[in-house]
């Protein structure tokens, strides 16, 4: 989820130059600049919410009430929205200036607040069980970030059912690898689901192929959403589910959730 652009370069000398920095074609910064002075707008290309953090690092450039060289801002921004963040004016024109830009963002609303009271379905038809072979604070992957993650073994094609309503935002089905290594994590198939609360439900390692919602669909609880598989940071066949909190750059944390005693 953690997404990252890094740049380095100087002012232009021409009136004005603009420049776009996008990431998946979703998460992107624009940089305005002259030889003066330099604005920088974060932009949300999808209909989507996002947060988006930019941080700027500087030699002779201040912004109007501040004096430092290092700028840190973070937005939440809603469906195809787009906000100036910082604006920054040469200090000492007889001095050179420089500007380094690290970019993050990750999909969701910042430190969403969670619906605690709400029970999850189990992310599988009711008519099945499967052994949760890794749980919370789970040993092999699930800390730090996955600390709240559920594991369930099952065999390469076995339905994924949503375990909440919500919209998909984004998705992942052309990768046919995977492995127990992290260097497999790039490979993974998913689904991710935006939850009325701005958390969102994150469904991974699915079937090359085995996503069966599309991009902006509104899904039910217990609707089938796409089959298990084995790509991505994977050391046996199982979905990986787990209910996230979007945070500042590029971040992202599980959340403890409930599921309902039974669903049969």
């Amino acid at each position: 989820m953690q997404k990252m652009w890094l740049s380095l370069g100087l002012l232009s000398s021409v009136p004005f130059l603009t420049h776009a920095y996008c990431i998946d074609d979703w998460a992107c910064f624009d940089k305005i600049s002259n030889k003066q002075k330099v604005e920088y707008w974060l932009r949300n290309n999808k209909p989507y919410p996002i947060t988006s953090t930019l941080e700027v690092t500087t030699r002779n450039l201040h912004s109007t009430d501040k004096k430092r060289v290092h700028y840190s801002e973070t937005r939440v921004l809603g469906p195809f929205e787009r906000v100036k963040v910082l604006s920054l004016s040469v200090f000492d024109p007889l001095r050179s200036t420089r500007i380094k830009e690290n970019f993050f963002w990750t999909p969701g609303i910042q430190n969403a607040a969670h619906d605690d009271s709400y029970r999850y379905a189990l992310p599988y038809s009711a008519n099945h069980s499967f052994r949760l072979v890794q749980g919370v604070n789970g040993g092999f992957s699930h800390h730090g970030a996955s600390r709240y993650a559920y594991d369930y073994a099952m065999p390469v094609g076995t339905p994924v059912h949503a375990a909440r309503n919500g919209q998909v935002i984004d998705l992942q089905q052309k990768h046919n690898k995977g492995g127990a290594s992290r260097r497999y994590s790039r490979f993974a198939n998913f689904v991710t689901i935006l939850h009325t609360d701005g958390t969102t439900g994150e469904y991974y390692h699915l079937q090359q192929y085995g996503v069966k919602v599309t991009l902006g669909e509104h899904v039910t609880r217990g609707q089938l959403i796409g089959y298990s598989g084995n790509t991505g940071f994977s050391s046996l066949p199982h979905l990986h589910f787990a209910v996230y909190q979007a945070k500042s750059h590029g971040k992202y944390q599980s959340l403890p959730i409930n599921f309902v005693s039974s669903q049969r």
